[in-house]
């Protein structure tokens, strides 16, 4: 999906500025990046803060002489400004942004995403190729934003929609052990209340009664495996040590 999306640095003054932006990208989804009229495109300046996988955008960065050019394949081109008022009064939320962005993604149409110059950002000529403007609430007092934090938070939000973000929780939440069987629940609290009570922690008089607010506190979150077989472990570790004392 982020094939179809282009991020595009105009007159870019600082080719380490790139490199952080390409970084920034690598993170989110991996957009490729272009230029347009930078003022000093040296990738091996830019290379130590792509890291290795924003070096593989560097590396395939295409670069234009006009924002036309840049965006001639776009349908929908999204222009980035610090600057309100004017005919910058309506703008986007970065995840404003975003919604409208993935909405073409999924179509696999093409999308870019333009930022301007560090110093002054996209003159008013740049935003004719614009079809909205964003601009990333800040600080009153502190308005600018570095041109990389700026491609950052933009992409980390059109991330946060993507089908390939949603299948990354999948597997994350795939890799947890399972919930824990009425039985192992069982298990588990026979072996607490014994050694529990070995140590003193409950009355050895009526450990089922005492150990009720434990098993209740246990109850509150759903065990799964590995939990349990950590507070086995600890078990184990009590009876190890109490017998040896």
């Amino acid at each position: 999906m982020f094939e179809f999306l282009n991020v595009i640095l105009v007159e870019t003054r600082f080719p380490e500025n790139i490199g952080s932006a390409a970084r920034a990208s690598a993170n989110f989804g991996s957009a490729p990046l272009s230029l347009v009229k930078p003022e000093m495109w040296d990738i091996e300046k830019a290379k130590p803060l792509a890291t290795r996988q924003g070096t593989v955008l560097l590396e395939k960065i295409r670069v234009f002489d006009t924002l036309q050019e840049a965006v001639k394949d776009s349908v929908f081109c999204v222009g980035t400004s610090a600057r309100v008022g004017g005919i910058r009064r309506e703008t986007l939320t970065p995840k404003e942004c975003a919604a409208e962005i993935i909405k073409h993604l999924r179509q696999g149409e093409q999308v870019s995403l333009v930022f301007g110059p560090e110093d002054r950002g996209l003159e008013n000529h740049h935003l004719e190729c614009c079809h909205k403007l964003v601009t990333i609430p800040t600080a009153p007092h502190c308005a600018s934003l570095n041109l990389a934090q700026a491609v950052l938070l933009i992409l980390y939000e059109i991330y946060q929609l993507a089908p390939e973000k949603r299948k990354k929780r999948q597997r994350d939440k795939g890799s947890l052990s399972r919930r824990i069987t009425n039985e192992e629940r069982e298990l588990l609290h026979a072996k607490l209340k014994k050694v529990l009570a070995d140590i003193d922690v409950l009355q050895s008089s009526n450990p089922e009664y005492f150990f009720l607010p434990m098993a209740r506190f246990l109850d509150r979150k759903s065990l799964r495996r590995h939990e349990m077989d950590m507070l086995l472990g600890i078990c184990r570790q009590i009876e190890r040590l109490t017998k040896n004392s």
